[in-house]
């Protein structure tokens, strides 16, 4: 983000003509913010699986829909758009796009992710040093990448698919720019999964009940 926007979890998106490395584009909780200006969704590549409004990443078990009029960017297009953008070549077969971005997929309601904060969701990925003791005070710990951070609604323990996991609500400001972000996080053993929605604080309760489905679609083997 130079308007940093993917991170509760931040994936942060500077708009320069030389693309930084993909790895300082993902953050943890924060602001959610949009990678690359000039990103657009592209078909996917061979770890990810789109099927309609149906993402599916089989390696790390996840899966994520989005209504019939939003845009699945992957990770392999943001990191291939970087990488050009740098002259570098093509990453090598065995690269994980995940593991290099912090992030699996971007559920964006603009094809394109530019200068603004648009409405997005972010399915993030992120190995921890060991597996955590309370998931609640874990996923506090991940948030980061917002100025002046204010809680909306206490964090709280919630289930995904029987799953002990945690419900976050937050807001602060991104370059600026006031932007409101709700958030799933849960585990897999030291594997935290991070599904974080954002919005410009102005425009996020318009966005409220959409952000929810996509949220209530998020799924872990």
């Amino acid at each position: 983000m130079a308007r940093q926007v993917p991170g509760p979890l931040a994936a942060t998106r500077r708009c320069r003509r030389r693309a930084p490395a993909p790895r300082r584009h993902a953050r943890f909780l924060g602001a959610l913010t949009l990678l690359l200006a000039g990103i657009v969704a592209l078909p996917a590549a061979a770890q990810d699986r789109v099927d309609g409004d149906r993402y599916q990443n089989p390696r790390y078990g996840v899966q994520i829909e989005k209504p019939s009029r939003w845009h699945f960017i992957t990770a392999s297009t943001v990191i291939d758009v970087a990488r050009k953008a740098a002259g570098m070549p093509a990453a090598s077969g065995d690269t994980d796009p995940v593991k290099a971005a912090g992030f699996a997929v971007i559920v964006s309601k603009v094809p394109v992710l530019g200068r603004e904060v648009a409405p997005q969701v972010v399915l993030m990925v992120q190995d921890l040093p060991k597996p955590p003791g309370d998931v609640v005070e874990a996923c506090e710990r991940l948030r980061s990448g917002m100025n002046d951070p204010e809680t909306v609604t206490p964090t709280r323990p919630v289930r995904i698919d029987g799953r002990p996991a945690a419900r976050l609500d937050f807001k602060g400001y991104v370059d600026g720019a006031l932007v409101r972000a709700t958030a799933l996080c849960t585990f897999q053993d030291r594997r935290a999964f991070v599904v974080a929605a954002q919005a410009l604080a102005a425009e996020f309760d318009g966005e409220a009940g959409t952000f929810e489905t996509i949220l209530r679609s998020f799924r872990l083997r």
